[in-house]
């Protein structure tokens, strides 16, 4: 719905390849000439405004900051140049990453001190603040014109308050959480090594969020149903939230999974795949 207010036909919309539904989405609602750049690929996005900037009224630079289903960041630093150089603004989705990043929780943005270079900031109030509902922050102008012309939010039912309060504590709780993100950010370091290890492909990083690349369809739900005999549940990613022949597990890891969990983990992947051979 925020894309969708700040952006109409005549304006130009650069997203990254890998953004979302909601994100996709809102791009086709605003009608805005939509260009879809490489994933992460600044260079990409680059080219395309040097060369299309001066047709276009107004411009936004759509990105999430950690990626939901691959784990991995986007380029905030230099995304947020580029935005200031060619006068678009950055839209920021934070959703996977407020709760494990920045000194008060607060994302990528803060982590990277980047906080005030966005336009927006959208985010979830599911996922590390464990409620349900979603928020856009940013300057009182900007909040103020999406309160008076954002249809998805002037004909939509407020959320209860009491989901709000708890949504409020979860925050504080976040704020102060600045140890235990640390402590996460290395266990899921130290389990993406254990499973490049044992020969999965994963990428290395420190996001809880850990896709492991399997391939075909019938090999993610056939090891999903297998880890989940085992007593893990890390669901089968496939077509169309992901492109085909890219299938995968998503583990996400919490600070309450212990190192003996990821062990027995890592086990029951290798088990699996000794009975089938290689993927």
């Amino acid at each position: 719905g925020t894309i969708a207010c700040l952006a109409s036909e005549g304006d130009l919309i650069l997203s990254d390849q890998l953004n979302h539904a909601s994100l996709i989405d809102g791009c086709r609602l605003s009608r805005a000439t939509t260009f879809v750049y490489r994933h992460a690929d600044v260079e990409s996005a680059r080219e395309y405004l040097q060369q299309q900037r001066h047709r276009y009224r107004r411009g936004l630079l759509v990105t999430e900051s950690l990626f939901s289903m691959d784990g991995d960041r986007a380029p905030l630093v230099e995304l947020a140049e580029l935005a200031d150089r060619f006068d678009v603004g950055l839209v920021v989705d934070e959703a996977h990453a407020v709760g494990v990043y920045g000194v008060r929780g607060a994302g990528l943005l803060e982590e990277w001190q980047l906080t005030g270079r966005e336009l927006a900031k959208l985010g979830t109030l599911s996922k590390a603040v464990g409620g349900s509902g979603g928020y856009v922050a940013g300057s009182h102008e900007l909040i103020e014109y999406l309160v008076n012309t954002c249809r998805s939010y002037m004909f939509s039912t407020a959320p209860p308050a009491a989901s709000m309060r708890a949504a409020y504590a979860a925050v504080q709780l976040l704020m102060a959480g600045q140890t235990q993100r640390q402590e996460l950010r290395r266990r899921a370091t130290e389990l993406r090594a254990q499973l490049r290890h044992s020969g999965w492909q994963v990428a290395e990083g420190d996001s809880p969020i850990i896709p492991l690349q399997v391939g075909s369809e019938a090999a993610a739900l056939q090891l999903s149903q297998h880890l989940w005999q085992a007593g893990f549940y890390a669901p089968a990613i496939r077509p169309p939230t992901v492109p085909a022949h890219t299938c995968r597990l998503r583990i996400s890891l919490t600070l309450r999974h212990t190192a003996e969990q990821c062990q027995q983990l890592v086990d029951a992947l290798n088990a699996w795949r000794s009975t089938r051979g290689s993927l």
